[in-house]
């Protein structure tokens, strides 16, 4: 059976993932660009915050998930605001959900031992897809 002890992975959280960007870059934080422990981590606290468990102060200062989500919409074309980016929680979802699902064919690619080069393109593209559609004014198909 597969399986992995959390306990044993780590932390990955707001401060490991600001200096993986600082050493990096942003494309760093791309799934097929992270170690393994950060990928099972960060996978891990994407599925806490998509079903409403949040992050918990017990278990550390802070979770890497949701500033990663709005970083790579911020590279996506995400327009950035006083305090944030121009996105709707409804868009946040959206590109939580998505990097969600890229992660986990990112560590079943892993397991399986195969590679795909176009992982962290195609997560890129679906998040410019995703802010181009909710950036743009809503067209109805019925002419008035």
């Amino acid at each position: 059976m597969l399986r992995v002890e959390k306990a044993t992975l780590g932390k990955f959280g707001e401060a490991e993932l600001a200096s993986l960007i600082n050493v990096r870059g942003w494309q760093s934080v791309l799934p097929d660009s992270l170690s393994d422990h950060q990928l099972l981590l960060i996978s891990d606290q994407l599925r806490d915050l998509l079903a409403g468990q949040g992050w918990d102060a017990a278990r550390g200062p802070g979770s890497a998930a949701l500033p990663m989500s709005l970083l790579l919409l911020s590279k996506a074309g995400a327009k950035p605001l006083k305090k944030g980016l121009n996105v709707g929680m409804e868009a946040l979802h959206e590109a939580m959900t998505l990097l969600s699902v890229t992660l986990d064919r990112e560590i079943v690619n892993r397991m399986l031992h195969r590679k795909d080069e176009t992982l962290g393109s195609g997560l890129m593209e679906g998040l410019r897809l995703l802010v181009r559609n909710c950036s743009e004014p809503f067209k109805s198909p019925c002419p008035a």
